[in-house]
């Protein structure tokens, strides 16, 4: 994840990310277009109206504007006073709190996290997956937030970002390829953008313990991150620290920030 984050700023979402639900008889067509609804709506365009929605859904604007109405009335987008389009809610910050107050490790991690951030003049977080990205639920910065910041659920790219890396590192080999191979379909600009230098990684995984991510998402970006193993809730995370506006040097990583990291994983286990 890293500042590397390496976040979509105009994700198409077409009906491609349910196909695979297509004829299921259980499966809610509706509210899954409700849900990818509110996934368009993203840092870069907080504010979107009935016509970029449905470019985005690939979905005819008379079933958005329905989609909208609904989740108005639920509280979960709010209309932009000047623009009259439309924003997320606050009841969609709702929903994540009691998730994030699932995971104790997040209290568990910080004093731990905060020291190392100081200690290296870098910022350190916790990622899980999201689908085929990773997900933020805890930060902590050594100095100033700039650039391109990290915070807790913004979403980052798997296969791009060290702390990405990391995560497939540890999954079991049938998890791996199965993610790899559902990116492959779905995100395939983004597999050749990075395959080479992902496939490198998890290659030297076992030499190192760890996985980096040097100026490929954005150049003046580089991260080292290291597995968590499984969370309070079961699933897989994993941690990295990230740096901006410093020289790149993958060594530096690997030989001086990966061993304390890997330090900092071991005592959250």
């Amino acid at each position: 994840m890293s500042n590397e984050s390496g976040t979509r700023s105009a994700v198409f979402r077409s009906p491609q990310a349910y196909a695979e639900h297509e004829g299921d008889r259980q499966f809610a067509t509706t509210l899954a277009r409700g849900l990818e609804l509110l996934r368009c709506f993203t840092p870069a365009q907080p504010v979107l109206g009935n016509k970029d929605l449905a470019q985005r859904l690939s979905l005819p604007r008379p079933t958005v504007s329905r989609l909208v109405y609904t989740l108005m009335c639920m509280g979960y987008l709010a209309q932009d006073r000047d623009s009259g389009k439309y924003r997320l809610g606050s009841a969609v910050l709702s929903l994540g709190f009691p998730l994030l107050e699932t995971f104790p490790v997040r209290q568990r991690a910080r004093a731990g996290m905060l020291e190392l951030a100081q200690q290296v003049r870098g910022t350190v977080a916790i990622a899980i997956r999201d689908r085929l990205d990773m997900v933020c639920i805890e930060v902590t910065r050594g100095g100033e937030r700039t650039g391109h910041p990290i915070d807790i659920g913004r979403t980052y790219s798997m296969v791009g970002t060290a702390v990405g890396r990391a995560y497939l590192a540890v999954c079991s080999p049938q998890e791996r390829q199965a993610i790899l191979n559902e990116i492959q379909v779905k995100a395939p600009d983004e597999w050749t953008r990075h395959k080479d230098r992902l496939l490198n990684a998890l290659a030297e995984y076992g030499r190192w313990g760890c996985c980096t991510s040097v100026g490929e998402v954005y150049p003046d970006v580089q991260a080292v991150a290291v597995p968590l193993g499984r969370l309070d809730r079961g699933e897989l995370g994993a941690i990295n620290a990230s740096f901006q506006r410093r020289t790149l040097n993958e060594r530096w990583l690997l030989e001086d920030v990966g061993p304390k990291l890997i330090d900092l994983a071991r005592r959250l286990a």
